[in-house]
């Protein structure tokens, strides 16, 4: 790991003044764990109208000493038209409810609750579509390098009334959230801080449907910043984790691939980060637009910054990762949208700013078009596309089809290159309808790439992501200042341009059987290496000499060594040795196609990125 001293000589603009080779009068990004309001409101019920969400973050690698926090007066939708700002209380136009807080603290390792004010007062009312309000100043005694910090956050509307979504709570982190009818008794759990969550508020822990709730979203700290790269993130679903949910945080709170490569501690050591993406796939619109259109709340929020920083960026580099759960029709759209007119935007805000850009992760289909014919009960499928990865005795899923006797979960068997079989119930023939046929993810040789993502052997296709990868590599058009390749870190052992199967990846088996008759039910499981597997991941288990004859699916609740509880039960009998591997895909409805990396591949590509390329992010 660098020291200040030879951060200082990398970066010799940073060096001067106290605290290693850095600047400690300047406000910079510190937290991990921060997140910009994003997903779906919350509405005030009765009996829980006042809400205190307790949050935990972590300090860097250097003391801190002087914080502020921010609440914002927004929301950013998630989905095609993110990260424009327009989830509100009311209507774009038409202010909704203010939010009024009751109170904020700051809890460090100290146990001491330090209150926050808003302009000399210890209340503040943060109203519908605007940006928000600044903490005062907060200074403390020295925080020590790499600690956490609970940030205990007290509001309330009026009973149906809205309030901003930010953050799922991570409760085996020390997160919490209460509800209740007035702020007195909230506050007492002040004097009972483990106390569990209201059980009302605490809901589908570890689950998209997970709700959100209030908080600071930017956070900046002074401190013995030593001269090390500090970035602010432009990102989108692949970038701010859309693929993972509370229960699956690591120790310091990052979820996702990139927040845990920064954090890392690694090569320059951990990187502070302020990511100001969210999911979505409207990345064409980050730091423009007005009106019902708006994505310019969060870079004012930042100008605010800079102007009580006394002109000092908050951040020393931006990290691109934008626009790649972006699918047009055209390599053009990608390039000019999200690697020239978003970095011209971003070099006009920041004048002489580095930008890294992370180059796209892939993008496959693990679901083929079919026929279906059927004799009796043996139905007869046809693919097109060919046979191709699939073999006899796997489990495949079967949707679309009517009649719907023909849809399901069935065991195939594959009788020429472009034909299968199984059996069912039996119905009319043909069947009918827009039928697909999954495979789970098995096989790399059964993936399809999706539109204008297939892997060229030169990388010069005209209208697909692999140009764009290469462009960004080759910094053209001046996309960029820097670019960090994950290619390597994600892509298949075997096929370019698609992401490994799953018998590509670590797999487990059962070492004691589960189920004992197939009626009476159980939650959890005893198998030979959990060490791959994490809580909210879905996992599939199969039987069968190759492995590849589905018995169950199931989501992961916790880990404790090697046995693993479901967040839901099963009866079906399942003996020792039983393959237990990641399912295809995580936070989706359907595993239908490989878009945001499932948890082993969050590991894999964090793990895989090499964290010498942290240097490419020093000025």
């Amino acid at each position: 790991m660098m020291n200040a001293i030879s951060l200082a000589l990398t970066n010799p603009t940073l060096s001067g003044g106290a605290g290693g080779g850095g600047d400690p009068d300047r406000f910079m990004f510190f937290a991990t764990r921060n997140r910009m309001p994003s997903g779906n409101i919350v509405t005030a019920a009765s009996g829980t109208e006042y809400v205190c969400s307790k949050i935990v973050v972590n300090t860097p690698q250097y003391k801190t000493r002087t914080f502020r926090f921010h609440l914002s007066g927004f929301a950013s939708t998630e989905g095609g038209n993110s990260p424009q700002e327009t989830i509100v209380t009311g209507t774009i136009g038409t202010p909704g409810n203010s939010v009024v807080v009751d109170a904020m603290f700051m809890r460090a390792l100290d146990g001491v609750f330090r209150q926050l004010q808003f302009n000399a007062s210890n209340t503040t009312t943060v109203a519908d579509q605007t940006n928000g309000i600044w903490t005062d100043p907060l200074s403390t005694p020295d925080i020590d390098p790499e600690s956490a910090i609970e940030l205990w956050t007290f509001y309330h509307t009026a009973v149906g009334e809205k309030i901003w979504p930010v953050y799922r709570i991570q409760k085996h982190r020390g997160e919490r959230v209460w509800g209740a009818s007035d702020f007195a008794t909230l506050q007492a759990f002040m004097s009972t801080p483990d106390a569990d969550s209201t059980a009302s508020l605490d809901t589908s822990y570890g689950q998209q449907a997970q709700p959100q709730y209030y908080g600071p979203d930017f956070m900046v700290a002074k401190g013995d910043w030593d001269g090390r790269p500090v970035a602010l993130g432009l990102v989108d679903s692949l970038g701010e984790s859309r693929q993972e949910f509370s229960s699956a945080a690591d120790t310091r709170g990052n979820l996702g691939w990139l927040r845990r490569w920064l954090d890392k501690d690694g090569g320059l050591g951990r990187i502070p980060h302020c990511l100001v993406g969210m999911p979505g796939a409207g990345s064409v619109r980050e730091y423009t637009g007005s009106g019902s259109s708006i994505a310019t709340r969060r870079r004012d929020i930042i100008r605010e910054i800079i102007a009580f920083n006394g002109g000092k960026w908050p951040f020393t580099v931006v990290g691109n990762q934008m626009g790649q759960n972006d699918v047009s029709t055209v390599y053009t759209t990608w390039f000019n949208t999200n690697y020239r007119s978003l970095p011209t935007r971003i070099r006009a805000e920041y004048p002489g700013i580095k930008i890294v850009a992370l180059p796209p992760l892939g993008r496959t289909d693990i679901q083929k078009t079919i026929t279906l014919t059927s004799v009796g009960t043996v139905a007869t499928g046809t693919i097109a596309a060919g046979t191709t990865g699939l073999v006899s005795g796997q489990t495949v899923s079967i949707t679309g089809a009517t009649p719907t006797a023909y849809n399901g979960n069935v065991v195939m068997t594959v009788t020429g290159p472009n034909t299968f079989t199984y059996d069912f119930a039996g119905g009319t023939s043909p069947a009918t309808g827009t039928i697909r046929l999954g495979d789970l993810g098995l096989r790399v040789e059964f993936q399809a790439y999706s539109a204008n993502q297939s892997w060229p052997a030169d990388g010069t296709d005209a209208s697909g992501k692999w140009r764009l990868h290469d462009d960004i590599m080759a910094q053209t058009s001046a996309c960029c200042d820097a670019a960090i390749d994950t290619y390597p870190a994600w892509v298949s052992p075997s096929r370019g341009g698609c992401w490994p199967g799953m018998l590509e990846l670590p797999s487990t088996t059962l070492t004691v059987q589960a189920g004992t008759d197939g009626v009476a039910t159980y939650n959890s499981i005893t198998v030979a290496d959990a060490s791959f597997l994490r809580p909210e991941q879905t996992i599939n288990l199969y039987s069968g000499p190759d492995g590849v004859a589905r018995l169950s699916t199931q989501i992961i609740a916790s880990i404790a060594g090697n046995v693993i509880t479901y967040q839901g039960t099963s009866a079906v009998v399942m003996p020792i040795g039983t393959v237990v591997r990641p399912a295809a895909s995580i936070g989706e409805s359907t595993p239908a196609s490989m878009v945001h990396p499932q948890p082993i591949m969050i590991d894999r590509i964090s793990n895989g990125v090499p964290q010498s390329e942290k240097s490419k992010f020093v000025v």
